[in-house]
């Protein structure tokens, strides 16, 4: 599984029937919205790809389609109650491409794409997962009251790992810009805003605050990350530079 992100602009025609010159005018222009798309096109190649319920925009190739099944039907209805992943989330396998449904301007996301192994299951945000490939085990993490009150995930959280002896490719989407990082033994990491979307096994969470009565650094409540492992962080996040 490959995947590109394009971006699509209009067509010569419509730049002529709205009287704008594309040479001076491509990405800007005073008075007139210049639409342009995001979309990301997935490869296939004797491969499977687990999307968003609802995000397909449309596929050719010799493609099946099927659900996403765990080895429990309870799990998956569980799932789907618990994160943003929907019950019968679609699969598509084969060889071809699957475009995803394109994001208009000013909803453009950054995609960051990161390798799953049986040892590691990684924990993320809810909303950022945007699609996988098929040979994953897809589950949940429930938070504690802590880290709910200082995060909009609700209780649960998705976790995903590759199927045993096999690696996987999960493709996440945020507003910022993301990066992975790794955590060595004896590291801390303390961030005064939700710096970490998602994170691997060996990592401790925590929502606390730094001091009491006032002492303490005056930081209030901040976010903890401990242990040894790999982390998702998006350090712009909050400061509006897309």
């Amino acid at each position: 599984m490959r995947h590109e992100v394009k971006i699509l602009e209009p067509t010569d025609l419509w730049y002529l029937q709205n009287n704008i010159n594309k040479e001076t005018n491509k990405y800007y222009h005073p008075t007139k919205d210049i639409p342009f798309v995001q979309q990301v096109e997935i490869k296939l190649e004797n491969s499977g790809v687990v999307i968003q319920k609802g995000s397909l925009h449309r596929c050719v190739g010799k493609l099946n389609y099927g659900v996403y099944k765990t080895d429990s039907r309870l799990k998956d209805i569980w799932i789907s109650l618990t994160t943003e992943v929907d019950y019968n989330a679609p699969v598509y396998k084969g060889t071809g491409m699957v475009y995803l449904e394109p994001q208009q301007k000013g909803y453009f996301l950054h995609y960051t794409s990161i390798d799953l192994s049986e040892q590691e299951q990684w924990e993320f945000d809810d909303g950022i997962f945007q699609f996988c490939s098929d040979n994953v085990v897809i589950g949940t993490k429930r938070l504690k009251f802590r880290q709910m009150s200082g995060s909009t995930d609700g209780r649960w959280r998705i976790a995903i790992r590759a199927l045993s002896g096999q690696e996987a490719k999960v493709i996440t989407g945020t507003i910022a810009p993301t990066k992975v990082i790794e955590l060595k033994r004896g590291e801390t990491l303390i961030a005064d805003y939700d710096m970490v979307k998602g994170f691997t096994n060996g990592i401790e969470e925590d929502y606390r605050k730094l001091g009491h009565f006032g002492k303490g650094g005056g930081e209030g409540f901040v976010w903890i990350y401990s242990g040894e492992g790999k982390i998702l962080v998006s350090e712009t996040d909050g400061m509006n530079l897309g």
